[in-house]
């Protein structure tokens, strides 16, 4: 309602009443209401297709999505908008003003364009930090493999990484060893990055310097897709949240890990199982790919790590 009021009022803001008093600005007004709610829906779809469920590895990723994501959101209201004006002009001035001045009409695009590119811009962003308020979500093939594909382990069935976890500790050693300063993916809780460099937490609470990690190296791992980022700095190993997840806002993690890492003799914050955001949906991505997930190799040492403490 007020970002259709200002777009109509634009730089007449504290003077208003030269363009409230026209008999014609209430239905302008109803108008571009209407078309305000189609433009906050063309912006949810694009981040339905741009942004939900996108997993960034770094920084400078975030930055290129997040420059794609406003391009695409906020240009195609804009040319809808220029387009409907442009056409209100043309009826009213009878044709004398043609489309040749959609593009080349300065005095639009200095004065009244900044009113209609703000609100754009500002529910593009909303919807980028907090995608949980956004009108109407993607909708998730829901992916569960099928009996006759062979044996399924149950796990993967029932979407319950947990019962994974609880099969992996009668099979693996759960003391954390460095042989070779290797470690097992199967040790690392969080991946944080501090002072430009990637820090891996373990389930014994140790924080362990990695010297030659990069985010995209996740992609080759083969346990990669089990590392989720909840946030520009954290990424958590999902094996150890506990199931179901309530809010992917907040993640719970395995009770035996949360008494080391946050109990009594804990030196880590709890915010490191915050969620929020646009992060969020990655988690929820990662629910919808539990059946393609592979489950061999927590065992092998096969990342580098310099613990110190």
């Amino acid at each position: 309602m007020l970002a259709a009021y200002l777009i109509n009022v634009s730089v007449k803001l504290f003077v208003p009443w030269e363009r409230t008093a026209s008999p014609i600005f209430m239905g302008m007004y109803v108008g571009t209401v209407a078309l305000m709610m189609l433009y906050v829906c063309m912006i949810n779809g694009a981040y339905n297709a741009i942004v939900s469920g996108k997993v960034t590895s770094d920084v400078e990723s975030d930055i290129k999505l997040l420059a794609n994501y406003l391009l695409f959101a906020v240009t195609p209201p804009v040319l809808v908008h220029r387009v409907l004006l442009q056409v209100l002009v043309m009826v009213a001035t009878e044709g004398k003003v043609g489309m040749r001045d959609i593009f080349s009409d300065t005095t639009y695009w200095k004065q009244d364009f900044p009113f209609l590119l703000l609100p754009l811009v500002l529910t593009a962003l909303f919807f980028y930090y907090w995608p949980q308020y956004r009108i109407y979500k993607e909708t998730m093939p829901d992916i569960v493999p099928k009996q006759d594909e062979g044996v399924v382990s149950w796990w993967r069935a029932y979407r319950q990484p947990n019962m994974l976890l609880k099969q992996l500790r009668k099979q693996l050693n759960p003391t954390v060893s460095l042989e070779g300063g290797m470690i097992r993916l199967y040790d690392i809780v969080f991946i944080l990055y501090e002072n430009k460099n990637y820090f891996a937490i373990l389930t014994n609470g140790e924080k362990c310097l990695l010297p030659r990690f990069e985010p995209k190296m996740l992609n080759k791992w083969l346990l990669g897709g089990w590392f989720v980022k909840t946030s520009r700095n954290v990424r958590i190993n999902m094996l150890y949240v506990q199931y179901p997840i309530d809010k992917s806002e907040w993640l719970r993690l395995d009770e035996k890990v949360y008494a080391i890492l946050f109990g009594e003799q804990g030196k880590y914050s709890t915010k490191l199982c915050a969620s929020g955001g646009r992060y969020s949906s990655q988690v929820k991505a990662f629910l919808t790919n539990i059946p393609t997930l592979k489950e061999e190799g927590w065992g092998l040492r096969n990342v580098k790590v310099s613990c110190t403490d």
